[in-house]
Formats: C-alpha cells, sequence, structure tokens
C-alpha cells in the first residue's frame, strides 16, 4: 500500500498531508473502515467529504488505534 515511509514520518506530518497519503496509498476498503463507514457509502462520496470523514474518524481515534492503522497502511 504504500512507498517506503515511516510511521513516525506519518506521526509528525500535518494531518491534511496524512489524509492525503492515506488517499494516495490505500484502498477505498482500508479508507471506509479507517474511516468507520461502510465501502460502498464512501466511495460515493466526493472526495473532499471523504477526506473530511477521514479527519473526523482520525481525531476521535485513541493514539492506539491510529498507530495501528498507520502500521497497518505502512506494512502493507
Amino acid at each position: 500500500m504504500s512507498d517506503d515511509i515511516s510511521i513516525w514520518t506519518l506521526k509528525k506530518m500535518p494531518m491534511q498531508e496524512v489524509i492525503q497519503y492515506i488517499e494516495q496509498n490505500s484502498t477505498p476498503a482500508y479508507r471506509a473502515r479507517m474511516a468507520k463507514i461502510n465501502q460502498a457509502d464512501y466511495e460515493r462520496l466526493p472526495s473532499e467529504q471523504a477526506q473530511d470523514k477521514l479527519a473526523a474518524a482520525i481525531s476521535k481515534m485513541s493514539e492506539q488505534e491510529y498507530t495501528d492503522y498507520l502500521l497497518e497502511l505502512v506494512d502493507e
């Protein structure tokens, strides 16, 4: 899924850059799961709204949950 980036680099990036990285380097299924919505619903969202959903979901995650998602992203 990703291009040789570390989880620590992602964690230091501004949220909007992380969202863009996720959008460019993950599957729709991963993004929908991360946003905690159905994949079909996620795929119907305009790009900006999908990014907003991701940002909102991330802001509600515990540090451990966020770390787990990022680890999954960089390990793929």
